[in-house]
């Protein structure tokens, strides 16, 4: 490796066990930061790249949102200003990490939660415009989130439910698979868009 590669390669800056998501690894690279357990990456980085396209095609502004799996915030920056921001996390650690490195509490007009995604649900709450789930701890889903209980509540809840789900192998194509089919029992329409290794389930 040259100097400007060894200078241009990302570099741990903190590492930090988290009970909920393991070894984080907060990662610098050439002017940005990004988070990763393992080779998964949490957020930060790539992370935006899987949503921008999707957020972009259904987003307009002044719409409420809530996020499940705010993580350090790569997402909701994506979404278009003014609007109203919910960011649900269960992970303090990664909050905590999104305010130091990636500007988590410089996004306008979000409130965030700290609070498992399914237990804030069964509280009463207003309805949203579009709700995203991206609760990934590491390369695994809650079972919670295939569950009918908690897409009934998703469905109850949000005009729009955008699902991330990993299409990486087999087991994770057929997880998705039987995700898509539940889904279809309680959304009308239903739309799936590839993006690099996952796959992007829009239900409304």
């Amino acid at each position: 490796m040259n100097f400007l590669q060894e200078w241009l390669a990302p570099k741990t800056i903190e590492e930090v066990n988290s009970k909920y998501s393991g070894k984080l690894e907060v990662m610098r690279g050439s002017g940005y930061y990004y988070v990763k357990t393992g080779i998964w990456s949490q957020t930060g980085g790539i992370i935006s790249d899987i949503w921008k396209d999707v957020v972009k095609k259904i987003s307009k502004k002044n719409k409420r949102w809530l996020v499940l799996g705010l993580a350090g915030g790569s997402v909701a920056k994506l979404i278009p200003s003014p609007s109203e921001i919910i960011g649900v996390e269960i992970d303090p650690e990664m909050i905590r990490i999104g305010k130091q490195y990636l500007g988590l509490d410089k996004i306008k007009n979000l409130k965030i939660i700290n609070k498992d995604a399914y237990k804030y649900l069964k509280q009463k709450l207003p309805k949203f415009d579009y709700i995203l789930v991206d609760v990934y701890l590491g390369d695994k889903l809650p079972k919670f989130v295939y569950t009918t209980n908690f897409i009934k509540r998703l469905r109850f809840l949000g005009k729009t439910v955008v699902f991330n789900h990993l299409f990486l192998d087999e087991n994770m194509r057929e997880q998705a698979r039987k995700l898509v089919l539940q889904l279809g029992n309680h959304f009308s329409d239903i739309k799936m868009q590839r993006v690099l290794t996952n796959l992007m389930i829009i239900c409304s």
